[in-house]
């Protein structure tokens, strides 16, 4: 049976997809022009990229800034934007025309959101409750948890930035038709578990109930969260279609999933406390603020 995949242009998101970046001067060489660099200035450089600068500031050593991204843009791609932009903003300032290092080669890059990693990892471990599920002798429900592996950073950590991406992402079937059992949630997840070292994620946790999932994971900067959900997508449903025909049979689809999807980026800290921690840092100076040893 044929069953068309889905292509990154007809799946229309709902999204919140924001970073906090922070990278410093070449050799940490202080710049009192970089520190002139105001919001107005950076947003008019961020918006020729469909980028949306919520905060920023700057010193005579580093830029720091929180930036909403569309669902298709990675991380990488923006900071190398910002980056190169901002750096010839420098040189514009200063008169130099040729190429010449005035920030650092590398950045720090979280992702922030509306919840915290916390938050929305209960909420996943909540979804058989949530949905009346829990009180069934036999719940059609699947939640599994993936435990870090030490060779895990590899696969999502790039060579010259550090850079900490947690996502969100939430699929619901065909119709909202009951589709999954816990049977076919796990023979999807497990699917799903031997694709990310080839598309550079880490799965955290996933939560199926009969008509949608809910996935928790990391993700290498270069990957683009939109085009990982569609290939996350159409994998689930070749398997479906090809291995666990009879259930989607039964449940009347034509496809797996509707074509739409919800995005959301998080982190340890909200999107509210990078702004507060932004705010102090301007108003109480940077030596007392520091979010070098951050963790997710």
């Amino acid at each position: 049976m044929f069953v068309a995949p889905y292509s990154l242009d007809e799946v229309q998101f709902a999204y919140c997809n924001r970073i906090f970046l922070r990278w410093r001067t070449h050799r940490n060489r202080p710049s009192p022009v970089l520190a002139a660099l105001d919001q107005c200035t950076l947003s008019e450089i961020a918006a020729r990229y469909g980028l949306e600068m919520l905060e920023s500031a700057s010193s005579q050593n580093e830029l720091m800034a929180q930036v909403s991204m569309k669902p298709d843009e990675s991380i990488s791609v923006c900071a190398s934007k910002l980056k190169g932009q901002v750096s010839k903003w420098l040189r514009l300032q200063l008169g130099i025309e040729p190429p010449t290092d005035l920030l650092s080669k590398g950045y720090f890059a979280c992702t922030v959101g509306n919840s915290t990693s916390a938050a929305v990892e209960a909420y996943l471990s909540k979804q058989s409750e949530h949905h009346g599920y829990a009180s069934r002798a036999l719940p059609p429900v699947y939640l599994r948890e993936y435990e870090p592996a030490a060779d895990d950073d590899p696969i999502v950590a790039p060579s010259h930035a550090w850079v900490l991406s947690r996502f969100h992402m939430v699929f619901s079937t065909w119709l909202r038709r009951g589709v999954f059992g816990s049977a076919e949630a796990r023979a999807i997840a497990e699917h799903w578990e031997l694709m990310q070292l080839r598309l550079r994620f880490k799965l955290i946790k996933v939560s199926f109930v009969p008509d949608h999932v809910h996935i928790a994971m990391r993700l290498h900067p270069a990957v683009s969260p939109a085009a990982l959900s569609v290939e996350l997508m159409n994998a689930a449903q070749e398997r479906a279609f090809s291995t666990l025909a009879r259930s989607v049979i039964e449940a009347g689809v034509e496809r797996l999933w509707q074509p739409t999807a919800y995005l959301s980026s998080y982190g340890d800290l909200a999107s509210g406390q990078i702004r507060a921690y932004i705010n102090n840092w301007v108003k109480r100076g940077e030596q007392q603020y520091d979010l070098s040893n951050y963790r997710m």
